[in-house]
């Protein structure tokens, strides 16, 4: 009975730890943000759609009272859509963030024609769920990963160390350019918390991580690594292979307080 008690209280410190993390933030409900992406060369109508919502996020957090490092939200959502997330992921920039989009619905979409260029033209119209923070990443929260090359060979397994100053949690992603999926935790290693002040070295079961290219010229791959000072699980997957998107990688971090994490990206090639 005592060992139930125990479970059920944990249960309830971990519902309400996660619920602090979320709501300790001010948040922000923001209605009709408006953005506009241009068709034209080659940007295709699919690119100019993402970078009428990218502008409308950034409109978004305007209108939820950022007015901070806007050049710079623009800069972050521009390497989301050529798929270079080292802006997104950069320590340096998440410590000038003073707030996100955490979650978006498009309630409009129109076609138009500039009347200047006379291009045409994707207009959204957006409503999102703006965190505004109130503090900075913890500068005594450190982390290293080792033993990460910058090269593989197709087939290779991979191998790395981490190392945290202080206990905390761990989900690796991993992003290519045509899936992102959970690398860890996985059905063979599980979620736990990372010891601090010791080297861990993945993989932790024994299993291996095998790097493959799908095509037949060298393919670019990306790891996020996302340290939480709290075990806040993610759980925006699918199947087996726990497939994602990098925009629900994106809500989750964003989601939580940046003194409560961590992240560090490392990218590399498989030939």
């Amino acid at each position: 009975m005592k060992n139930i008690i125990n479970t059920v209280l944990a249960a309830i410190l971990l519902i309400t730890i996660s619920s602090q993390q979320l709501f300790s933030q001010d948040i922000k409900e923001v209605f009709g943000a408006v953005g506009t992406g241009i068709i034209a060369g080659r940007i295709s109508e699919a690119d100019a759609r993402q970078e009428a919502i990218n502008n409308a996020k950034v409109e978004a957090l305007r209108k939820a009272g950022v007015k901070e490092n806007l050049q710079q939200y623009e800069m972050l959502f521009r390497s989301e859509v050529n798929q270079d997330f080292t802006e997104f992921f950069s320590s340096d920039i998440q410590a000038e963030l003073n707030g996100a989009v955490q979650k978006y619905e498009v309630v409009r979409e129109e076609k138009k024609i500039d009347p200047t260029s006379g291009l045409f033209t994707v207009e959204v119209t957006l409503n999102a769920t703006v965190i505004l923070y109130s503090s900075r990443p913890d500068p005594a929260f450190n982390v290293q990963i080792k033993g990460m090359k910058g090269v593989y060979e197709d087939g290779e397994n991979l191998t790395f160390s981490i190392f945290s100053s202080r206990n905390c949690y761990l989900h690796i992603f991993t992003i290519t350019d045509t899936e992102t999926s959970v690398l860890y935790p996985n059905k063979y290693e599980k979620f736990k918390q990372i010891e601090s002040g010791k080297d861990i070295v993945f993989p932790l079961a024994h299993l291996d991580y095998p790097m493959y290219a799908l095509g037949k010229k060298p393919e670019m791959n990306r790891l996020v690594f996302v340290f939480t000072k709290e075990p806040i699980q993610f759980l925006n997957y699918k199947g087996e292979e726990r497939i994602t998107t990098p925009e629900s990688i994106f809500s989750w971090v964003y989601g939580m307080t940046p003194d409560m994490r961590k992240v560090e990206y490392i990218t590399f090639t498989i030939r």
